[in-house]
């Protein structure tokens, strides 16, 4: 960022990719447009490239919770975390956890799992995402592969 001085006043814009409202005042969840892929993750205002969307949030596992909820095929909502633990988002009010991937279907995802700046698990617009319009992102291979 520039430094402001009498010869140069003008005020910088610094952008954050983060929305500055509370998550329910922005996104909503209602049935996905994949058929049999139960409820989606909406926008009621457009998003840009880049912005964070919504954060995951979820119960910390042990690893032998995980592996108990692993063999009851209770695994659909795990995340893999940086520090090698497991979060489970499956019994969390999350409204990152509605977001479909959009694999086999007429859809393209618009959106990724990845970590914001304090190394939290999020969603982040990988393209502008329109007012209405439904939020995906991909789940990657390994998830397929044991969820086919």
């Amino acid at each position: 960022m520039k430094k402001l001085t009498k010869y140069n006043p003008q005020v910088f814009y610094i952008p954050t990719n983060s929305i500055e409202a509370a998550e329910e005042d922005y996104l909503y969840i209602k049935g996905s447009q994949i058929n049999n892929s139960g409820n989606g993750l909406y926008t009621a205002i457009n998003l840009y490239k880049n912005e964070i969307i919504s954060l995951f949030t979820g119960e910390i596992l042990t690893e032998k919770e995980a592996q108990e909820r692993a063999q009851k095929k209770n695994d659909r909502y795990f995340i893999n975390l940086l520090d090698g633990s497991i979060m489970d988002s499956m019994h969390t009010e999350c409204f990152a956890k509605y977001a479909n991937d959009s694999i086999n279907s007429n859809f393209d995802n618009n959106a990724k799992i990845t970590l914001d700046d304090d190394n939290n698990v999020c969603l982040k617009a990988t393209k502008k995402i329109k007012s209405g319009e439904e939020i995906f992102c991909g789940y990657g291979k390994r998830y397929w592969n044991k969820h086919k």
